[in-house]
């Protein structure tokens, strides 16, 4: 990050740390300056991504120079206005589809500037409890915190989930608390004009009444901003509930020494205060010992009778380990021979689990490295047998497009399985 940058965000931070209760002003001029914009398209640039309902990619904008100077055009003269998102669905782990909205690029470097901006001043209000989606925080901190408080003794767990968290965040409370901290009325209505944007499907537009686009840049830090709410509630219950949340955006668990059937009823209250619902299918009352999926991996403690006390173990997910043998299965499949080798395929899948090990190494995660290690070498191993016969299915299908094949003879029955047979 630029040394500019780096330091007008920290100035941010420290003077929304020192002060809790200052609200901010004339930081619509920061989201126009050079190095802002600069920052933000560099961003962007590094996130790669597709293109919007405009159709133009990132490698399409050949002078990036007077892109952002024409961009910081449009913000200083008040002409800029955002394009709708364009939907896209991807498959979920669960078999349904999920909504993405795409910006156009234009759309996410403005987003990513303003940010930049605003980023720092609510990161100092942020609980600790929060992991996701903030600097210099990971996925891996929260499964530090979840381990930690697993060896603490706290086995009785809440798995909870926001259902379609993205999509039914309330637009004007979710303003209200960005006003809480932000009183320029440029940059508040900037924010705003992201959450009117609607939705292109295809040449349908649609409005949304409710939501930030999944996929914006700026959707992350809203719905934080917005779920901070939760953190700060429970929070002040935790001297009477003795818990600890463990969030990461929408996804979190509640780990806890009792009973756990008066914390969820401050949980649903707490989402009725926020207008959300918690997911029916995804939340569940239950303990270490049977175990519970987070962020990918699967949590269990129970007793070992070389060490003779209780652990706690965590690695890959049953749901994680289908997940990436669905992905290898699809690159190694025979049906790509028409378009790759296997020697390419072996790129691809060498990418592919490389990402996997990288993430999942952090957990006890060896069985699974060997499980997965073996699927993908015996998936290559297949298509490489597949494609020595190539020559072969290429003559067959000349002889077949000159009508030159005969049909294959039905197979035989043995005798033993013949209709009416005896054994």
């Amino acid at each position: 990050m630029d040394d500019k940058v780096r330091m007008f965000r920290e100035t941010l931070y420290l003077s929304a740390k020192a002060d809790g209760k200052r609200r901010f002003h004339a930081l619509c001029d920061k989201v126009c300056r050079t190095d802002i914009l600069r920052e933000a398209w560099n961003t962007v640039e590094r996130n790669g991504g597709t293109h919007g309902i405009d159709n133009v990619r990132i490698q399409d904008i050949e002078n990036s120079e007077e892109f952002i100077q024409n961009m910081a055009q449009e913000l200083k003269q008040r002409t800029y206005r955002p394009s709708p998102v364009r939907k896209v669905l991807i498959p979920k782990s669960n078999g349904k589809m999920r909504a993405l909205g795409i910006p156009t690029v234009k759309d996410r470097v403005v987003q990513t500037a303003v940010k930049l901006v605003i980023e720092q001043i609510f990161e100092a209000d942020f609980e600790d409890c929060s992991f996701g989606f903030r600097p210099d925080r990971s996925a891996h901190d929260a499964v530090d915190e979840v381990v930690k408080y697993l060896n603490f003794g706290c086995e009785q767990v809440i798995d909870a989930d926001i259902s379609g968290c993205f999509d039914n965040i309330p637009k004007h409370p979710l303003m209200m608390a960005v006003a809480r901290r932000i009183v320029d009325g440029t940059i508040l209505a900037l924010i705003r004009s992201f959450l009117d944007a609607g939705i292109m499907d295809g040449s349908e537009f649609s409005y949304t009444a409710a939501g930030t686009p999944q996929g914006s840049p700026i959707s992350p830090l809203l719905a934080n901003i917005y779920l901070d709410h939760l953190d700060k509630r429970w929070k002040s219950a935790a001297h009477t509930t003795e818990t600890h949340l463990i969030r990461y955006c929408d996804d979190f668990v509640i780990l806890g020494m009792g009973s756990m059937e008066k914390e969820m009823e401050l949980l649903r209250e707490i989402m009725g205060e926020l207008q959300l619902q918690l997911s029916v299918e995804k939340t569940r009352l239950t303990t270490a010992e049977r175990g519970f999926d987070f962020l990918g991996f699967h949590f269990a403690r129970h007793y070992s009778r070389r060490r003779r006390k209780r652990v706690t173990r965590w690695m890959p997910s049953s749901r994680a380990r289908t997940r990436i043998k669905e992905s290898i299965r699809q690159k190694t499949n025979k049906s790509n021979l028409a378009t790759t080798t296997p020697y390419a395929a072996k790129q691809a899948v060498t990418r592919t689990i490389t990402g996997w090990y990288q993430y999942f190494r952090h957990g006890m995660s060896t069985q699974a490295f060997t499980e997965i290690h073996d699927y993908a070498e015996l998936s290559i191993g297949r298509m490489f047998s597949r494609w020595k016969q190539r020559k072969h299915i290429e003559k067959r299908m000349k002889l077949e497009r000159r009508g030159l094949t005969l049909d294959r003879p039905p197979p035989a029955t043995p005798y033993a399985k013949r209709a009416g047979a005896v054994r």
